[in-house]
């Protein structure tokens, strides 16, 4: 059954494409296999196989979860967003626990107080209250004037993140708890407290740790190692 939708109550169903638009609320009982969200749309729990934001809002008391999330809006969960891709523009904002099994890619903003993923690129602002695990995590500025212009204050600050463990970490704007990797690369005014890595590390000139520690291996010749790029 496919529904399209201009505001108001989405009625208890199993729906294969949802179309919603306007002021419309999803019963608590309604499923979906493909989400499209073209207005705003509140939910409890939202769970389907794919959630697409064209231009909407989906605000969730609850958790969303779905294999596919992508387009252009603004993502907002009460409690955790589950998925196994992300290909995102706007605000992807989240009370909980951000988990993607896979990849995510957003540009934009991330607000969320944990964050799992695979591969995590951010283009634009994270905030990640608590801590964040990835086998490969890149976070770079977003350059447009539109920021200053708009009043978009939140895009101008530097990023902040409590802690990472990953594998690879490419850091720009960065403020920083502790980063545990393999391998590091810190510039654009990044800062962290604690660096503790496995290969390499590099830092530009704008670019500062507190504390370096680089596990002792017989092959060092030189001990702990610091690259400034």
């Amino acid at each position: 059954m496919n529904l399209n939708t201009f505001g108001g109550l989405v009625k208890d169903g199993d729906y294969d494409v949802l179309i919603t638009h306007g002021n419309a609320v999803l019963s608590e009982h309604a499923t979906f296999d493909t989400l499209v969200v073209k207005g705003i749309l509140q939910t409890g729990i939202c769970q389907g196989r794919r959630i697409i934001l064209d231009g909407g809002l989906l605000s969730s008391s609850s958790d969303i979860i779905s294999d596919s999330i992508s387009g252009h809006g603004s993502i907002r969960a009460s409690a955790s967003i589950r998925s196994t891709h992300v290909d995102f523009i706007g605000d992807l904002i989240c009370n909980q626990h951000l988990a993607i099994r896979e990849r995510i890619r957003v540009n934009g903003l991330v607000d969320t107080r944990s964050f799992q993923a695979r591969n995590a690129n951010i283009i634009g602002h994270i905030n990640v209250h608590k801590h964040l695990e990835a086998d490969s995590l890149s976070v770079q500025p977003m350059h447009t004037a539109m920021f200053e212009r708009f009043g978009m204050s939140e895009y101008l600050k530097p990023n902040e993140i409590e802690g990472i463990e990953a594998r690879t970490v490419t850091l720009s704007n960065t403020i920083c708890g502790s980063i545990i990797a393999d391998t590091v690369c810190l510039s654009g005014n990044t800062h962290a407290r604690k660096v503790l890595y496995d290969d390499d590390l590099k830092l530009d000139r704008t670019s500062s740790v507190t504390v370096i520690e680089h596990p002792w291996k017989e092959e060092d010749d030189d001990g702990l190692q610091r690259k400034v790029a």
